[in-house]
C-alpha cells in the first residue's frame, strides 16, 4: 500500500481546518504556559512543586474526558497492547519535555527558553525520517523549516543578555 492510498481517508479537508485550529491552539497554550510557569516560579520558587501541582491539575481536567472516551469505545473494549506501549511511552516523553522546560524556566529568561524549547520540531523530523517514514513524507519545505529553526536557536542563545 503506497503512502498516497494510505493517506487518503486519513483527513478530509474539513478535518484539515480542524487540526490547523488546534495546532493553533496548543501554540497558545504552550505559549501562554511558559509564561505561567515562569510567573509562579518567580513568587513561589520551587519548581519540582510547580512541576507537581501542573501535572496533578492536567490529570483533574482530562481525567473525565478520558473516562469518557473509554466508554465511548464500547462494552469490553480494550486497547492493544502495543498501541498502550506507545501512549505510555509518549506520556512519559510529554512528562519529562515538560518538567525539563520548567527546571529550564527556573533558571533561565522565558526569551531564552521558550525558542529554544521550540526547537522540539528537529526531533521529530528525524524521528519521522527514522520511524514513520513508511507512512510519513518529509518534504523539502519541512526540512527548510527545521533548519530556520535551528538557525532561530542559534540566534536567540547568541543574543542572550
Amino acid at each position: 500500500m503506497s503512502n498516497e492510498e494510505r493517506n487518503q481517508g486519513a483527513a478530509t479537508p474539513h478535518h484539515d481546518w480542524l487540526g490547523y485550529l488546534f495546532a493553533l491552539g496548543a501554540a497558545a497554550a504552550d505559549g501562554t504556559s511558559g509564561v505561567l510557569i515562569k510567573s509562579g516560579l518567580n513568587a513561589y520558587g520551587s519548581p519540582f512543586t510547580a512541576i507537581t501541582i501542573a501535572t496533578v491539575t492536567g490529570l483533574l481536567v482530562m481525567s473525565p474526558l478520558a473516562l469518557g472516551s473509554w466508554r465511548s469505545q464500547g462494552p469490553g473494549w480494550r486497547p492493544g497492547r502495543r498501541a498502550l506501549l506507545f501512549i505510555l511511552a509518549s506520556g512519559l516523553c510529554a512528562f519529562s519535555g515538560f518538567s525539563a522546560n520548567t527546571l529550564a524556566l527556573s533558571v533561565l529568561p522565558v526569551a531564552v527558553v521558550a525558542p529554544i524549547s521550540s526547537a522540539y520540531p528537529l526531533v521529530t523530523v528525524a524521528l519521522v525520517l527514522i520511524f514513520l517514514r513508511n507512512s510519513e513524507v518529509i518534504t523539502w519545505r519541512t526540512m527548510l523549516g527545521a533548519v530556520l529553526i535551528v538557525a532561530w536557536v542559534i540566534l536567540v542563545a547568541l543574543n542572550r543578555r
